[in-house]
C-alpha cells in the first residue's frame, strides 16, 4: 500500500502583498469569498520544481481558469519553502516572479501591449507545467495554444512560443491543422464567433500540455497532452511527444497512452530516468465524487499489443494509509484520518523525491474548488507519500 509520510498546508486565503486587484470578471461571491480580491492569491499550483534546502519553484496557472475571466491576472511563479520535518509543517512564500515580454517575442496581441515591460496575464497564456534547465531558464507547457514557452529565471520570455505538432496517427482527426489548436489558440481567439473557434480547433478548451518532464540526462523534454483530439474516435487515447531543447523543436518520436476513462485528464508527467516516467491521471470529480486520482509508471520502451504504453499503478491518491496520525478526522472534512484521500479536482504537481517517495500538491483553483470541505475553498496541500514498492 501507499503510506502518508508528511503533509503541509498553505491556507487558501493567502495573498501576495502589494499586488494588483484581480477577479473583476468573476461573480461577486464564490464559496463565501467576496471578489474582486485586493491582491493576487497564492493559488493555481500547476507544476513544481524542487530546489535545495526544501525550497520549490511552483508554477501558477492562468489565474481563474479561462481566457475570458483572467485578463487582470498577472502570470508568474512562486518560490516556496516547506519544512516537512517540523512538528507542524509550514509552507512559506518567499518570492513571486512575474512574466514579461519586454523584447516583443510573443507574435500575437497581448492583453496589455503598451505597458512596459509588457506584462503577461491569464488572457495571454495558461501555464500548466514546467521544467528547469541547467542555465536556470524554464520551458513551460501551456494550454491555450497549446505551446511550449521558454522563460528566463526572472520571467522574461526568451523566444517565440513553439506550437505542438499533430502526430502522424492523429492527422486524420486534426481538422486540417498540422499543429494542435484549442479554441483559445492565438490564431482563433479573435474570431467573432464562438462556433467558428470551436469548428477550427482540434482540441477542447483546457486540453493542451498539462505535463512536461525533463529526462535524467537533461537533453530531452517530454510533453503530455491532457485530452484527446476532439474528433479522435478512441476517446481514451492520449499522446506524449519528445522535444529537443537544443534544436528548439519536436523530434519524430511520440508515444500513445491509454487513460483509464474517456473523461480522464493527464495532469502531470515526471521522469525517473531517460525512459521511465510517472503519469498522473485525474477525473473531474472532487470531494465525494472524486474517483480517479492515480499515478502510473510507464517505460517508453514497453508497449502493449495495441501500441499503447504499458502502465503500472504506483499510487492511488484516493487510498492512502495514515497509520501515524499525520491527519485526524474532522467534522465536514473528506479524506482526513487513517484512510487518507486527496479528493481534489486537480492534483497537478508531482515530484519524485526518491525511488519510494513522491511529493504531490493540488491546484486549489481558489476560490472555486471545494474538495476537502463542501462550500469552503480548498487549501494548497503538499503531501509526501511512501510507495509500497520501488519505481525501478
Amino acid at each position: 500500500g501507499v503510506t502518508l509520510a508528511a503533509r503541509a498546508v498553505l491556507p487558501a486565503d493567502t495573498f501576495v502583498p502589494d499586488t494588483p486587484a484581480v477577479g473583476v470578471a468573476l461573480e461577486p461571491v464564490i464559496n463565501g469569498r467576496e471578489l474582486p480580491f485586493g491582491d493576487v492569491p497564492v493559488q493555481g499550483f500547476s507544476s513544481l520544481v524542487p530546489r535545495d534546502d526544501n525550497q520549490f519553484v511552483v508554477l501558477q496557472d492562468n489565474g481563474f481558469g479561462t481566457l475570458a475571466n483572467s485578463p487582470d491576472y498577472p502570470l508568474g511563479w512562486f518560490h516556496l519553502h516547506i519544512d516537512f520535518a517540523a512538528d507542524q509543517p509550514v509552507v512559506e512564500v518567499l518570492d513571486y516572479v512575474n512574466w514579461t515580454d519586454p523584447d516583443g517575442m510573443i507574435p500575437f496581441a497581448l492583453t496589455y501591449p503598451d505597458s512596459a515591460p509588457r506584462p503577461l496575464t491569464g488572457a495571454d497564456f495558461d501555464p500548466e507545467s514546467f521544467v528547469r534547465m541547467n542555465d536556470g531558464s524554464f520551458w513551460v507547457g501551456e494550454e491555450f495554444g497549446p505551446s511550449l514557452v521558454h522563460v528566463d529565471p526572472n520571467g522574461v520570455i526568451l523566444e517565440k512560443p513553439i506550437p505542438i505538432p499533430v502526430i502522424p496517427p492523429l492527422r486524420l482527426y486534426s481538422r486540417g491543422s498540422p499543429v494542435l489548436r484549442t479554441p483559445d489558440h492565438p490564431d482563433l481567439r479573435f474570431l467573432r464567433s464562438q462556433e467558428m473557434r470551436l469548428d477550427l480547433a482540434n482540441l477542447p478548451r483546457s486540453g493542451g500540455v498539462e505535463g512536461l518532464a525533463r529526462n535524467s540526462s537533461g537533453n530531452l523534454l517530454y510533453a503530455a497532452v491532457e485530452k484527446p483530439l476532439s474528433d479522435d474516435p478512441v476517446r481514451t487515447r492520449r499522446t506524449i511527444l519528445e522535444f529537443d531543447p537544443v534544436r528548439h523543436g519536436f523530434t519524430d518520436n511520440f508515444w500513445l497512452y491509454d487513460a483509464d476513462r474517456e473523461d480522464v485528464s493527464l495532469a502531470s508527467l515526471e521522469a525517473l530516468d531517460d525512459h521511465v516516467f510517472l503519469v498522473l491521471e485525474r477525473d473531474g470529480g472532487e470531494g465525494a465524487t472524486a474517483q480517479i486520482k492515480r499515478v502510473y509508471r510507464v517505460d517508453l520502451n514497453d508497449f502493449d499489443d495495441r501500441g499503447f504504453l504499458r502502465k503500472r499503478l504506483v499510487c492511488d491518491l484516493m487510498a492512502v494509509d495514515d497509520p501515524d496520525g499525520i491527519t485526524s478526522p474532522e467534522d465536514g472534512a473528506i479524506g482526513l484520518g487513517h484512510a487518507f484521500t486527496f479528493p481534489f479536482v486537480t492534483p497537478e504537481c508531482l515530484a519524485i523525491i526518491d525511488d519510494r517517495t513522491l511529493l504531490v500538491a493540488n491546484d486549489n483553483n481558489y476560490p472555486f474548488s471545494a474538495g476537502r470541505r463542501v462550500g469552503v475553498p480548498d487549501d494548497n496541500e503538499f503531501v509526501r507519500v511512501v510507495l509500497g514498492r520501488g519505481l525501478e
